[in-house]
């Protein structure tokens, strides 16, 4: 089992994804396409857009595939950060709809 305790990704810094979008997901106000917009941006500003959207194209899937096995629990541990982005950036009311037990980024 390898040490995921020191390694370090810029994404594990961010405390208050609030601060970076600063707009709230909520099923009654029709803002997905703004949250989304900021929510890509960041995911692309720290290179983790491939949790919320994974390749397709076959070079690149390979390459993510091999990065993901490479080290599963370091990789487990960006999803989390960026799923915990998508549940803090969301309402209430949406979160206790997309809540599930072991759920990745991709599938929230």
């Amino acid at each position: 089992m390898t040490d995921n305790t020191s390694k370090y990704h810029p994404a594990l810094t961010i405390t208050n994804v609030k601060s970076l979008i600063p707009i709230t997901l909520d099923a009654n106000h029709g803002m997905y396409h703004s949250w989304a917009a900021l929510f890509k941006v960041l995911c692309r500003v720290h290179d983790l857009t491939h949790y919320i959207i994974p390749p397709t194209e076959a070079p690149e899937l390979t390459a993510y595939q091999a990065s993901k096995s490479a080290d599963l629990a370091f990789w487990k541990r960006l999803d989390a950060a960026v799923l915990n982005w998508i549940y803090s950036s969301i309402s209430p009311d949406l979160l206790s709809v997309i809540l599930l037990k072991d759920d990745t980024a991709h599938g929230a």
